[in-house]
């Protein structure tokens, strides 16, 4: 979500930036570059970022209900409430390298 982008003192990620992908453990898994990212409201998330995002079932209510949920129970410890008018940040990527 873009909220926490500016209360973190993070930079919103771009088109063509190289990020290293870790697991639960933090060792490196892979290196991705970023194709496309945009900002635009929750609701306006669609099902075709749904499914190449890939999780669970990748269908767009999966997405939203995972989504929601967590945003929700995040915003919760600051005191605000989710609304489907918020910003995400949605990134789009390519697999460079696997490590």
């Amino acid at each position: 979500m873009k909220y926490w982008y500016g209360e973190e003192n993070e930079k919103i990620p771009k088109s063509g930036d190289l990020n290293i992908i870790t697991d639960w453990e933090g060792n490196p898994v892979c290196v991705i570059k970023n194709e496309k990212v945009s900002i635009i409201p929750f609701k306006d998330v669609d099902e075709d970022f749904a499914y190449r995002e890939g999780e669970g079932d990748k269908s767009l209510k999966y997405w939203r209900d995972v989504h929601k949920e967590y945003f929700s129970k995040e915003l919760k410890e600051v005191g605000k409430e989710f609304n489907e008018d918020m910003l995400v940040v949605c990134e789009e990527f390519d697999v460079v390298e696997k490590l």
